[in-house]
This record gives structure tokens, C-alpha cells and sequence, in this order.
């Protein structure tokens, strides 16, 4: 979405409103001509305003010149500030609340990534407490980490954490590390939640070691706020080792398609991991639609992880124009899997009776005919559990607490296929990064 500078910038000098940045306020608005993310956000009990991060987005989708604005409800400029991060991609903002009490009023989380869906992001938290001052009250400082030092020697992973605690970690089965340094840059993941119920959000930080680009540990910690201080403490951290995965092996990671990119969220706490899909898009309103969606399937997933019941998981089985289909897994020693398939347009479910015509007499007949799990039959209709990989229909159901799952090529049901462009989109790993 975009939006004339000098509309901007006129705004801005009828306005006379003082920017929080030392920057003149309307060279900010000038160059910032995007709207990259927009959400409401709770201001005080009696208001609920609209918050909007601009930018000056280039064509390879890194945006500068990062600028908030917060309006009200009738779009008049309440306030603004230019965040201290110089830009990134894939930029986020999001509604918490950090302090408890009778105040409803939220802070607003903002994230950029420093390059693609891999790579560490930038993130803060503002308060708009008093309009005139905005604060940063989770910094560049803060979100630089927990890692403060790493380096490999004889085999073994040496950390300085930012407590000043020291560790020294064996890599890994099938992990080795070549003497020197480790790569951690900054947080790789923040997510905002109410860990111990009392009122207000915990921040649950992950950051991530690697060399070479192979994954070595995940360091992660619950960031809470001292009420009185209003310093950052940490606690619960944990380091948690990461064997090589297969080049095959896509669970939890991250994909460019079409629509935009699927970005990875992953929180590590004693005894548990959860990693879970967010999306980011150019359309401000599909994104906006599409992580309510992603957010409302998750939910149940991640409230068993709060609640150290089991660990959550993510796949993309397919992000093409066509459709983006998700695997959400659950567990610990078994494990559930929910199937999303999405129009990536217009982020509306997709069903089955959607994909195949379900009543067409012939279809059953042909399915248990091609079915070669025996452990499946279908005698009355297809189960709601479905997805698409590559050019392939996979049906699932749970029999006797297994996901049993059968596959089809979706060739051989094009005389029931009734959205016959699903034949014709490019398989997964040709849009991997």
C-alpha cells in the first residue's frame, strides 16, 4: 500500500507534532512511503488506536527509514517515532501488554528481520504511555541476545551468557565444530506471552548459534521486566543442542512463495521447544488475515506447550499462487498432526469439497481402489484431515491414536479434481531459499 510523500509530509507540518527521533520529522515521512504492517493497539482503557509502520521498501524488499504512526480513530496523527532499527525485512508489529493492573494499556512489539526467514531479527518494544516521549522500553541492547561470547576449542562449544554465567557444551551426535568462532547475532525469535498468569507478558526469547551455516544450539530464556527497576531479567534459560537435519528434512523451516514468506517463531524452555508458522506479505490486510488464521489454528497447539503437556511443530508442505498447505505437529512421545490448507489470496480455508467433487459416486470406489495403506478405509466420505505436497493428495485419519495417512496423485483424480490448477503449480523445493 502506498501513499504520496508530500501527502505524508504535509500531514506532519499541519500536525506540528514533535517526533520522538532526533531525525526531522519530515524527512521520516518523505522517505517513508509503505505501509508495512498495521494493527490496533489499546491506548488507554477509553481508546483503542491504530498503529502503522511505514518505510521505504526497495525492490529486493529491505525497508529503511522505519517510522510509527499512531492515529486514532478517525486516521487524525496522534503521535509518531522512529524506531532505532535501521531496517530489515519482513517487518512485524504486534500488541502485548508487559505490566499488570487496572491499566488495559498494550505496548507494541516490532520486528524486523535482517535478511531471510534464517537470519536473526531486530526487535522492540514501545510504550506510548506519554505521547510525547516514546520509549524504547526493550532495546537494541536487549535485543541483542543472551550470547555474549562463543567460540569453539577441542571440540566443545564455550559460551558467556549474558548473566556472566559461563558454558561449555558438547556438540550434538553427528554435530562437529571446528576450533573458533561461533556465529549468534541477535535474537533469532520474541514472542510475547503470560507465562505465570499474572496479569502481564513474559518475553520468551530464542537465539541460535550456528557455524558454517549448520544450526549448532538454540539458547532461549523467559525476559521478564522488573516492576520497580524497569530492568530486563532473565530466567528458565536453556541450551538446548541441535543435531544436522537432512537437506530433505523441511519441519520448521521457513519458505518464500508468492504470497510472501512463511517466518519461523520458536520458543526453548526447560524440557520443551515450539516452533510455529507467522506470515508476512506486501498486502498489509492479508497479513493481517492470515496471522489470525495461523494464530487460531496454533492456539490449542501452543497452550499445551505453555503448559509443558507437549512440544509443537511446523512443515510447509506446499506455498505455491495456488494454495499454502501447513502441517501443524503436537506431542511429545506421540505426536498429532492438523492439516491448514489456505488460498494464499485470500487467507480463506480450503476444504476438500472444494478440491474434489465429493459427490460424485465414483470417487470412493476409485480412492480405496488406489489406497494402498490397508490400515484405511473409506466407507462413507473422506476424512476432514487432508494436504497437498507437490503434485500429490494426502488423506489422514486417526485410527487407535496413530495419524494413519494415504496418498494419491492428484493425475489420477483429475476427473474429480475441481481445482484442476493445482496440477499445474511448482513443487516445494523449487522455491526453498
Amino acid at each position: 500500500m502506498k501513499k504520496g510523500r508530500e501527502d505524508v509530509k504535509i500531514k506532519w507540518m499541519v500536525q506540528g507534532l514533535a517526533c520522538s527521533s532526533v531525525l526531522f520529522c519530515s524527512t521520516i515521512a518523505a522517505a517513508a512511503d509503505t505501509l508495512l504492517a498495521q494493527v490496533p493497539l489499546q491506548l488507554t482503557a477509553e481508546q483503542t488506536v491504530t498503529a502503522e509502520l511505514w518505510g521505504d521498501r526497495l525492490p529486493n524488499g529491505y525497508a529503511n527509514d522505519l517510522l510509527i504512526m499512531i492515529k486514532d480513530k478517525d486516521k487524525k496523527l496522534l503521535t509518531a517515532h522512529a524506531p532505532s532499527i535501521k531496517g530489515g525485512y519482513n517487518c512485524q508489529l504486534q500488541p502485548i501488554k508487559l505490566w499488570a493492573g487496572k491499566s488495559a494499556r498494550q505496548q507494541l512489539l516490532v520486528s524486523a528481520a535482517q535478511g531471510d526467514w534464517h537470519a536473526p531479527s531486530e526487535y522492540r518494544v514501545l510504550s506510548f504511555a506519554n505521547k510525547k516521549n516514546v520509549r524504547e522500553v526493550f532495546g537494541a541492547a536487549e535485543s541483542m541476545g543472551l550470547v555474549t561470547q562463543a567460540f569453539a576449542k577441542d571440540g566443545k562449544m564455550h559460551l558467556t551468557l549474558i548473566d556472566g554465567n559461563k558454558s561449555v557444551l558438547t556438540p550434538a551426535a553427528g554435530s562437529e565444530v571446528a576450533d573458533g568462532k561461533l556465529e549468534y547475532g541477535g535474537l533469532h525469535s520474541l514472542v510475547a506471552h503470560d507465562v505465570d498468569n499474572d496479569g502481564a507478558d513474559e518475553l520468551l526469547g530464542c537465539q541460535q548459534l550456528v557455524q558454517k551455516k549448520q544450526p549448532l544450539a538454540d539458547v532461549g530464556a523467559i525476559w521478564k521486566q522488573d516492576k520497580k527497576t524497569k530492568e530486563w531479567k532473565q530466567f528458565a534459560l536453556t541450551i538446548m543442542t541441535l543435531a544436522p537435519t537432512p537437506k530433505d528434512n523441511t519441519v520448521n523451516d521457513g519458505k518464500d512463495f508468492a504470497a510472501g514468506t512463511i517466518l519461523v517463531r520458536k520458543m526453548v524452555v526447560p524440557g520443551g521447544e515450539a516452533t510455529f508458522p507467522v506470515f508476512a506479505g506486501k498486502d498489509v490486510e492479508l497479513q493481517n488475515k492470515m496471522n489470525k488464521l495461523l494464530q487460531d489454528e496454533c492456539k490449542d497447539y501452543l497452550e499445551h506447550f505453555y503448559k509443558g503437556e507437549a512440544d509443537m511443530a511446523f512443515k510447509v508442505m506446499r506455498a505455491d499462487e495456488q494454495i499454502l498447505s501447513l502441517q501443524l505437529i503436537s506431542g511429545k512421545n506421540s505426536f498429532i498432526h492438523h492439516q491448514l490448507n489456505v488460498n494464499p489470496k485470500t487467507a480463506e480455508k480450503i476444504r476438500l469439497d472444494e478440491v474434489l467433487n465429493v459427490k460424485d459416486k465414483d470417487l470412493l470406489p476409485l480412492i480405496n481402489l488406489l489406497n494402498t495403506n490397508k490400515k484405511v478405509v473409506y466407507k462413507d466420505r473422506l476424512p476432514d484431515e487432508w494436504y497437498i505436497e507437490g503434485d500429490n493428495l494426502f488423506l489422514m485419519q486417526r485410527i487407535d491414536g496413530v495419524d494413519q495417512v494415504s496418498g494419491f496423485a492428484l493425475g489420477n483424480l483429475h476427473k474429480f479434481l475441481l481445482k484442476k490448477e493445482l496440477l499445474n503449480s511448482k513443487k516445494l523445493t523449487d522455491q526453498s531459499v
